[in-house]
């Protein structure tokens, strides 16, 4: 009796060992494949955590180097409407009159706003392209009067003295469409990053 309780020792506890190996083994291989899966979705997610935030970056400066602007600066030399004439009401720019570098720098941060935009688009996920458009053009169109400035100045040899008309009374609600726009853009950005997380 005593022996058929030792062989049957035996074979439970060679049975629990090979369990136990078996079980090991499986949570180790597990574990590896959690580990893989984690930084797969790390090396996937980290380009495109950096190429939203610099898109967002770039038009923040934007905003920030035109707000000053759009709110008083442009007002100073506006032609006074008359009658029907109030939507057409135009302000009149003068490339001496903005500060050296203001206007080279305005088109400076729209093109990094179109060029970051642009890493945005190829990393995806392609739901966020329409909103980066937005963006983008709307970024655009808040400098069109100074890429007109520089192009004068480039034709003229009275670079300091080039002036442009141009109609700006549309430019204090495009610069909050633009600000509401990158927010709607963080917001689809931080859901397709948490996409990721989760599948």
């Amino acid at each position: 009796m005593v022996a058929m309780d030792a062989g049957i020792a035996a074979v439970l506890g060679a049975g629990v060992g090979t369990i136990g190996m078996i079980v090991t083994g499986w949570t180790a291989r597990s574990a590896t494949k959690m580990q893989m899966r984690n930084e797969s979705i790390r090396e996937r997610r980290e380009p495109r955590r950096a190429s939203y935030e610099a898109f967002s970056s770039a038009v923040a400066a934007l905003h920030d180097h035109l707000e000053p602007w759009v709110n008083f600066g442009r007002l100073i030399n506006r032609v006074k409407p008359s009658g029907d004439e109030a939507a057409l009401a135009a302000s009149y720019l003068k490339h001496s009159e903005f500060k050296d570098g203001y206007v080279a720098h305005a088109i400076a941060l729209a093109d990094e706003v179109s060029r970051f935009g642009r890493h945005v688009v190829l990393d995806g996920p392609a739901e966020l392209e329409p909103l980066v458009s937005k963006v983008t053009e709307l970024s655009s169109g808040l400098v069109v009067p100074f890429r007109i400035l520089q192009s004068f100045a480039r034709i003229s040899d009275t670079a300091g003295d080039s002036t442009v008309a141009y109609d700006t009374s549309a430019f204090p609600k495009k610069l909050k469409q633009l600000d509401q726009s990158v927010r709607e853009f963080l917001q689809h950005a931080s859901a397709a990053l948490d996409r990721d997380v989760v599948s």
